[in-house]
């Protein structure tokens, strides 16, 4: 009963840098305790609220992939790059390296993952992904 609708809905492609935004997601939301920084509300809050949103993102990325999801993990990207100033860390060296460092790499892996695409399109080929499919018995 199950099969036929999984099997139309899990064709979609996937994209390893969808995984690897998952993680790091994970790694955003984990910062403030991984890194001792918990005690400022600015990073700790903005390392949560991204963080998680990273993850969603991601999530949506695998299981249905568009490009504005890419997008969006580009903007957050620059967000978590630049708030780091716009919300003043003060103190939290080890948040702004952190925010910085991961804000670049979740940047970089969107904008590679679009161009990947756009290749793929301009190829005829949908890209350099890999279909998954369901095996009938």
């Amino acid at each position: 009963m199950l099969k036929p609708y999984l099997s139309r809905h899990w064709q979609a492609k996937k994209h390893w840098q969808d995984w690897a935004d998952l993680l790091l997601g994970l790694a955003v939301l984990a910062s403030p305790w991984l890194l001792d920084f918990s005690a400022s509300a600015a990073p700790t809050w903005n390392a949560v609220i991204v963080g998680s949103a990273v993850i969603v993102l991601s999530a949506v990325a695998i299981a249905h992939l568009e490009p504005w999801e890419e997008w969006l993990q580009i903007g957050l990207g620059l967000w978590l790059i630049v708030s780091s100033w716009m919300l003043d860390y003060g103190e939290a060296h080890k948040a702004l390296a952190c925010h910085v460092g991961l804000g670049l790499i979740i940047t970089l892996l969107a904008a590679s993952e679009l161009w990947e695409e756009s290749q793929g399109r301009e190829a005829g080929q949908g890209g350099s992904q890999q279909e998954l499919k369901l095996h009938e018995p």
